[in-house]
């Protein structure tokens, strides 16, 4: 599929006045970019398994595209095996996700961890830990692990095999602060991660905690993000990307761009996850970061939903299947 066709680079949109560069085109109508910029391949919540839906075939349209593309690496941020039976039931989906040849990175979603443990995802991802950190040129990297629960006895567990369901089933006011919960460690870890590095830095986690769906003590992830921003004197955490919501959302807290992406299988309209969209032609994108130029851009992604006309018309509006194109001005 031609890259011009499957990925256009469209409208920019400059962000608190500020004035950004034009940005040309390569030949394959991709964006091009100044020396030392990174870019990488981003999907999430391809929910393989879920609805007894088998995703390889969805997963190859970003597999392909990401080898003739060649970005530094490729991340997808969450819920990305849901299969019943665990993750030994999907052999082939993952091998289709590692026959990109470059880094594979992964954030863990609250569904990868409905029928298997944490442990059992880094052995078959192929990830050093439940959270860690990565530098690629320029830029700093985290990746966070929100799934844990605060059980009737207000000890943080770790969520495995379902375990979480209960809590979030249970309802009730508070119930959503209960679950997507970061734990205490990790809290400090990440404070330390980011005192460790000069670079600037992209945190990714499945839940989002600046937009969209407030669930568990996201606002400690805020809190620790905006207190080391305070004390560098500057926007050094300048983006947090994340997924779980299944449509696009994008606000700017203190400085920080915090962004959903949209889901490359299916939205959530009120009447249930219904708007599967087209398995070949699936949202996904590149993500360039560009120092010199001080942007992030995000290259757009428009499908189409499988079974269109099985939809309620009233519905179609709520999750319409396209990641806009973005232009936003770092620092």
């Amino acid at each position: 599929m031609p890259a011009t066709n499957r990925r256009q680079f469209l409208a920019a949109i400059p962000l608190a006045g500020a004035g950004l560069a034009a940005v040309g085109q390569g030949q394959d109508g991709t964006p091009t970019s100044s020396v030392g910029a990174v870019t990488f391949g981003f999907i999430t919540d391809v929910h393989h398994g879920t609805h007894g839906k088998d995703q390889v075939a969805r997963l190859t349209p970003f597999i392909d595209a990401a080898i003739a593309r060649r970005p530094d690496f490729i991340l997808q941020c969450g819920d990305f095996c849901c299969a019943k039976g665990g993750i030994s039931t999907a052999r082939d989906f993952l091998a289709e996700w590692n026959r990109f040849p470059g880094a594979r990175h992964h954030v863990i979603g609250n569904h990868d961890c409905d029928y298997q443990t944490k442990e059992e995802l880094l052995e078959a991802w192929q990830i050093p830990h439940r959270h860690y950190s990565f530098d690629v040129g320029d830029f700093h990297f985290v990746v966070l692990d929100r799934n844990h629960f605060i059980d009737d006895e207000g000890t943080t567990v770790s969520y495995a095999n379902g375990n979480w369901y209960p809590i979030h089933r249970k309802g009730g006011p508070g119930h959503l602060a209960r679950v997507s919960c970061i734990d205490r460690e990790q809290l400090a870890w990440l404070a330390k991660d980011l005192a460790a590095t000069d670079k600037p830095i992209v945190i990714f986690q499945h839940q989002p905690s600046g937009v969209g769906s407030h669930e568990g003590n996201w606002d400690a992830v805020n809190f620790a993000i905006d207190s080391h921003n305070a004390r560098r004197g500057r926007v050094q955490v300048v983006a947090v990307l994340a997924g779980h919501d299944h449509d696009e959302q994008h606000s700017i807290r203190h400085g920080v761009h915090h962004l959903t992406l949209t889901s490359s299988t299916f939205g959530m309209p009120p009447n249930g996850s219904t708007t599967y969209y087209e398995s070949s032609n699936p949202p996904f994108t590149f993500i360039t970061l560009d120092p010199a130029r001080k942007e992030m851009r995000i290259e757009e992604s428009r499908t189409t939903y499988e079974e269109q006309e099985a939809m309620k018309p009233e519905h179609l509006w709520l999750t319409p299947p396209l990641l806009r194109a973005r232009m936003l001005a770092l620092g």
